[in-house]
């Protein structure tokens, strides 16, 4: 009998492996048509913490079950969503829209000024240089220039060319709508569904480790789309006070750039100190100003409360998980390699401490924000927790 239940067992872990190697390969051959669900995927982690409050906040009836709660939050939400967007769309898109049009376009003559003007800069030094070492320095300035800004002009040619590609378009208009309601409202059943399908011997692990991976990469896509807003207003306001061209274009780089750990904000910087160099020369010590200042308002300020120590990498593995990303992948390598090298450094860790003998609520525990986490998966009955506090009062 416990042979022929290991062999049932061997069975669906070989059927799960097979079926998981088919879902990436799919993954891999159609990367194109699943970008908008990524992304969809992203807002519904930076919203789902919402959804849940709201649905706390309706009242307690017997026909008023968690779900239509939670579909009912859904629908306020969408509903304040299309209406900042119809708000927005009379009044900043359209502008936002054809600054960024106007910098792709303007890109290639904006950095020809730009190598104008840093020569003319360069011009107080230049006598004091042998004449070979200044031609090795044009030459490595204008080459440096011309890199940066054909890769800055691809890539934003590369992303609008994601988002107006027809079939994207369509899936991302009709959709994901529906795809996200479904997902922010039947949230809390997905994981439950899905542990049915495991062998029930690494129910608990397979748990933990979702647990583990969901509870990271929601905090930290939370902190960098918070982050990536407000560095991205506060860059489009102080350039628009400066009266720099495409002062909106450049907040909404910077906002997106914040999405790329590290290294982002100095990806950010570049096409405004470009363009402010081409265009208004005399503010450009400002405009370095203002990045480094925001820049450091963010680290001392702003990450530490918004998203604490959410990956606690190394920023020289940092810049190797960029480079292996950014070179493999792209952009989308830039952006999701360093998180899923923390999710991935948690499981090994989770996986090391269950091989070394320890029970899967501790192997739990044992991890970064651990205890949070084992409570979402076990939550106590709120009565339970009215009786402990009342009993700590009367002590």
């Amino acid at each position: 009998m416990h042979s022929v239940q290991m062999t049932n067992n061997n069975f669906r872990i070989t059927l799960w492996l097979i079926v998981l190697a088919i879902v990436i390969y799919l993954i891999f051959q159609s990367l194109g048509a699943l970008f908008p669900f990524a992304f969809a995927a992203i807002v519904a982690y930076a919203l789902s913490p919402l959804v849940d409050r709201m649905s706390d906040l309706f009242p307690s009836y017997q026909w008023l079950n968690n779900k239509i709660k939670r579909g009912l939050s859904v629908l306020i939400i969408y509903f304040i969503t299309i209406l900042a967007i119809t708000i927005l769309g009379w009044t900043m898109i359209p502008i936002i829209l054809e600054q960024i049009d106007q910098f792709i376009h303007t890109l290639p003559e904006v950095t020809n000024e730009a190598q104008k003007q840093i020569n003319n800069w360069l011009e107080a030094y230049r006598t004091r240089t042998p004449a070979d070492i200044q031609a090795h320095v044009d030459s490595s300035i204008d080459q440096v220039l011309i890199t940066v800004a054909d890769a800055i002009r691809n890539l934003m040619i590369h992303t609008i060319n994601i988002f107006t590609n027809s079939v994207t378009t369509i899936i991302g208009f009709v959709v994901i709508p529906f795809w996200m309601f479904y997902v922010l409202r039947d949230r809390p059943n997905i994981r439950p569904h899905f542990l049915k399908a495991i062998p029930t011997k690494f129910q608990s692990d397979i748990e933990n480790i979702l647990a583990l991976s969901d509870d990271l990469l929601g905090r930290y896509i939370r902190a960098q789309l918070l982050l990536g807003i407000i560095v991205g207003t506060s860059v489009a306001i102080a350039l628009t006070a400066l009266n720099i061209q495409m002062s909106l274009a450049l907040g909404v780089i910077a906002g997106i750039t914040e999405l790329i750990p590290f290294i982002g904000p100095i990806i950010g910087a570049i096409p405004a100190l470009i363009i402010v160099a081409a265009t208004a020369p005399e503010y450009f010590i400002w405009v370095v100003m203002i990045y480094f200042l925001i820049q450091q308002i963010e680290n001392s300020l702003l990450v530490p409360r918004i998203q604490g120590k959410a990956l606690s990498i190394h920023p020289a593995v940092i810049l190797l998980l960029l480079a292996i990303g950014g070179t493999t992948f792209g952009i989308i390598g830039l952006i999701a390699i360093v998180p899923l090298a923390a999710v991935l450094r948690e499981i090994f860790w989770y996986l090391d401490r269950r091989l070394s003998g320890q029970s899967p609520s501790r192997a739990l525990r044992n991890t970064r924000n651990g205890q949070k986490i084992q409570d979402k998966i076990n939550p106590q009955p709120k009565e339970s927790i009215q009786n402990k506090s009342s009993g700590n009062n009367d002590t």
